[in-house]
């Protein structure tokens, strides 16, 4: 098929064809922001050192990790565009079909619809990379010292950014292809689905492997704290544990949502005693699976706050028993210690919590989307349901509980494990601000022998030595509540919103699509 014939083809449409083209270019954008973004970080070189108000950008060990943490914000994106993709299918599945009736080989249907998808993946990256030259005008805003609070001084490499824009339209574009793979198209429009089975429990396994190997990172580092080694290999073994830990709790809450979705469905369809929770239960546990596609960037973004809240919470209380003890043991040696404070930590973390909020505002809106393509994808039935005499709020009450009912405790368990995995990670061996001071009389010999874990004062010819504590981390339940409620707060208001496409897809009129 030529493309001169094949283009208008896939550009054709209606209303929901063309919401899916804009929708896909807009994740195309984030995503491509997100990544320049990163990039620039990167780029940031020892020369530039200090040039910025925030500390976690003027330190070459802290620049990398600020990288990754917008490299991780392109996982909602990519859910976002996945969701995009699945706009309008049931009214793309009949044209597929009519063309292959014409005479098109299912090759050429996957070229159509892979076309139709990297010109808007194309149009998204050529905007994100307009909006991200006209941020870098925008934010530039040196202060006097001409210190700046973002990189808008510093361009990634043109090596970088080519491969920027070369990647993300193909990987768009492979993965509305991917979401197609549970479809096959015949030339009399039949649509072959593969069968569901019902979800383990697995992922609860998962969960497990992963707190547990986190847990082990702290006995490890002991172990070879006390057998040192020259090579490598400590590092290795925690880093392989920390890494394994967290990709294993963060798979399991996201199949684990499949799960929690089907038992809901089971003890609403046995429990329930009214049409609306009775229609919501056998939705549930017809497409358990629906739950992971929509709510699994939104429980990554969860998992990564809470974790980020708990962790800052341990830094900031480590970091502040530490310099307490060196200001005492400082007073003891008559000299003069300034604690540097804890600012630059809580810095840090803030600019992950925004990393955050702007990931689950992502997820949120990927949630609209994944709605509004629910209800479109089966207006039909719901049309002839409310033919048959159903009331229209019975079926806006069975939506609310299927989209409502499995968050909350997903919810739950996501922000929990999040901030109790930086405890099982990091545990133990913690200075505490209220210590003990004693003095110790030198043996004759040799001082250093006649106490440990001291300070020896040359001036007085004494040791001083300090009693250490673990130190008591309080859990930021405050945080961790407001994360937890802005995300139910955030799927209730996306759940009314899209409960207005309700009203305009059950009209009598269709009941003649399919």
């Amino acid at each position: 098929m030529r493309p001169l014939v094949m283009l208008p083809i896939a550009l054709a449409g209606d209303r929901l064809d063309r919401a899916r083209f804009v929708l896909t270019a807009l994740g195309a954008a984030l995503g491509t922001v997100a990544l320049l973004s990163s990039a620039t970080v990167l780029a940031i070189d020892a020369s530039r050192a200090s040039n910025y108000t925030n500390d976690a950008l003027n330190e070459s060990g802290l620049r990398p990790g600020v990288a990754f943490g917008m490299l991780l914000m392109t996982i909602p994106v990519l859910t976002f565009v996945a969701q995009c993709s699945r706009m309008g299918a049931p009214a793309r599945e009949r044209r597929l079909a009519a063309l292959r009736m014409a005479g098109a080989t299912p090759r050429q249907v996957v070229q159509i619809a892979a076309v139709e998808t990297s010109l808007a993946a194309l149009l998204g990256v050529a905007s994100g990379f307009g909006a991200y030259f006209a941020g870098r005008v925008l934010l530039d805003a040196p202060d006097t010292q001409g210190r700046r609070p973002l990189p808008t001084d510093v361009l990634p490499g043109v090596f970088s950014m080519a491969v920027i824009a070369t990647l993300v339209p193909l990987f768009i574009t492979g993965l509305a292809v991917l979401t197609m793979r549970r479809v096959v198209i015949s030339p009399l429009g039949v649509v072959r689905n593969v069968s569901r089975r019902r979800p383990r429990a697995w992922p609860g396994v998962l969960l497990l492997v992963g707190i547990g190997a986190c847990a082990l990172v702290e006995p490890v580092f002991r172990y070879f704290a006390d057998h040192p080694r020259s090579d490598d290999l400590p590092a290795i073994v925690m880093g392989v544990l920390i890494v394994t830990g967290v990709l294993s709790v963060s798979v399991g809450l996201v199949g684990g949502t499949g799960w929690i979705t089907y038992e809901i469905g089971r003890l609403l369809h046995r429990w329930a005693r009214r049409p609306a929770g009775l229609l919501a239960g056998r939705r549930l546990m017809a497409d358990p699976w629906a739950g992971s596609r929509t709510f699994a960037a939104l429980i990554v973004a969860l998992l990564v706050g809470s974790a980020a809240a708990g962790l800052s919470e341990l830094t900031v209380a480590t970091v502040s028993a530490q310099q307490e003890n060196a200001r005492r043991l400082a007073g003891l040696l008559g000299e003069s210690y300034e604690p540097t404070g804890t600012a630059f930590y809580e810095c840090t973390y803030d600019i992950v919590g925004y990393a955050v909020a702007v990931s689950m505002m992502i997820a949120v809106a990927g949630l609209l989307v994944a709605l509004a393509e629910g209800v479109l994808s089966r207006r039909r039935t719901l049309a002839s349901l409310l033919a048959a005499g159903t009331p229209r709020g019975v079926l806006s009450r069975a939506m609310a509980w299927q989209a409502i009912a499995p968050v909350v405790p997903a919810v739950a368990l996501a922000v929990i494990v999040g901030v109790l995995l930086p405890r099982f990670a990091i545990a133990g061996g913690r200075e505490s601000a209220n210590i003990e001071v004693q003095r110790c009389v030198p043996s004759p010999g040799d001082p250093a022998d006649s106490c440990h874990d001291t300070v020896y004062d040359a001036t007085h010819q004494v040791l001083l030595t300090a009693e250490r504590m673990p130190v008591t981390v309080h859990i930021p339940w405050g945080q961790v509540g407001m994360l937890a409620g802005g995300a139910i707060a955030a799927t209730v208001a996306m759940t009314v919103v899209g409960l207005a496409f309700l009203r305009t897809s059950t009209r009598m009129t269709e009941l003649r699509t399919s």
